[in-house]
């Protein structure tokens, strides 16, 4: 994989870091505050460009790579947030944004043994996972009929284990869907681990293996991948290309625009004689400011018989982190509290429901 593992070739990017903390803020005029770190402290360490300045004295042995160093390291949930509204950074060599620095101060902490115990149980644990992954057993964990599957067909839905058992509720709706839409579907897996957990806590050497071992490109290339976790698709469609040799680009799909797609043709529709609801819709992180689908689930929700979409205040790239992948490691309840930071904003729109169209999957490491 072309992916640097060297702390010194991101020296000149974390140096051009002028502690303006606009990696902290929404865009003008809202200026709300977007960083979850930055939200909980409102100190300059906790947030992006602090982790740049960590960076910084790591490279100029300036600091040692500690397990309290580690634990800080691995309480950043990753919500892209800075990488959204900071251009300075990755203005140099590797033209590395914030998020892609402090994976690789992650891959850092591995190799010098400082990886907290809770993190390397959660990925041993994924890797240790033996499943079947062969087609008659994925349709018949999600209970679809043999008509749903054509090996060759134009659509590949892309599953990952980890997600159908933590997830089976949402996979379950996906099946029930994708039989009413009417469209065969083939199927594509990366085995036991989630590849863009391996990513982002660090685990490089890791995700080579498993891409090398259960990862068939070949059979994706050139096709419609459908995606549930849009943080797998993320990784597959913007950063994968830039780690492989061979540059193949993967055409992917959120299958919130398959919904979308599939209710303005007739494939789907509404159901009627519903009573009137009013709807949030929560941004998932890598859903929106990742692969910047706003609009699709939206869509979706405005073509739903009796749904009224009310917007919280914090929304599309000016959205909040559910806190979700924040490890809790050097704040205490760090994910709970931002987690009900973003449901304070549920409760003031007032409405009935939060939805969180099959978004990513919670960590629990």
């Amino acid at each position: 994989m072309r992916l640097t593992n060297q702390m010194k070739d991101v020296r000149k990017a974390v140096g051009n870091c002028i502690r303006c903390t606009m990696c902290t803020y929404s865009e003008w005029p809202a200026n709300y505050t977007i960083c979850p770190m930055y939200s909980h402290e409102k100190c300059f360490t906790y947030c992006a460009g602090g982790f740049m300045y960590i960076a910084k004295s790591l490279i100029d042995a300036n600091l040692s790579l500690d397990a309290s160093v580690s634990d800080f390291l691995y309480t950043c949930p990753l919500c892209l947030a800075c990488d959204d509204s900071c251009d300075v950074i990755p203005c140099s060599e590797p033209y590395f944004r914030h998020s892609d620095i402090i994976r690789l101060m992650r891959h850092e902490a591995l190799k010098h043994d400082a990886v907290p115990v809770r993190v390397i149980d959660y990925i041993e644990n994924q890797l240790n996972r033996r499943e079947n992954y062969r087609v008659h057993h994925i349709l018949e964990k999600l209970g679809l009929p043999e008509k749903a599957y054509d090996e060759k067909g134009k659509k590949v839905l892309f599953l990952e284990w980890p997600f159908l058992n933590e997830q089976e509720g949402i996979c379950l709706s996906v099946a029930n869907l994708i039989t009413k839409i009417g469209e065969p579907i083939s199927f594509s897996s990366a085995g036991s681990a989630n590849l863009a957990d391996l990513f982002d806590l660090g685990f490089w050497e890791k995700l080579e293996e498993q891409i090398s071992r259960d990862v068939h490109i070949e059979s994706l290339v050139g096709r419609e991948v459908v995606f549930l976790n849009p943080h797998t698709q993320e990784f597959f469609t913007k950063r994968f290309p830039k780690m492989s040799y061979g540059e193949e680009k993967i055409n992917g799909k959120h299958f919130s625009e398959i919904l979308f797609e599939a209710l303005k043709s007739g494939h789907l529709k509404s159901k009627t004689g519903l009573r009137p609801v009013r709807v949030s819709y929560h941004d998932p992180c890598y859903l929106g400011r990742g692969l910047k689908i706003y609009e699709a689930p939206r869509e979706v929700l405005s073509m739903l018989e009796g749904v009224e979409l009310i917007e919280m205040r914090r929304n599309r790239g000016n959205s909040f982190c559910c806190g979700a992948r924040g490890g809790d490691f050097y704040f205490r309840e760090f994910t709970k509290i931002t987690a009900l930071e973003r449901m304070n904003e549920f409760r003031e729109a007032e409405s009935d429901f939060l939805m969180n169209l099959l978004t990513e999957r919670f960590l629990h490491f």
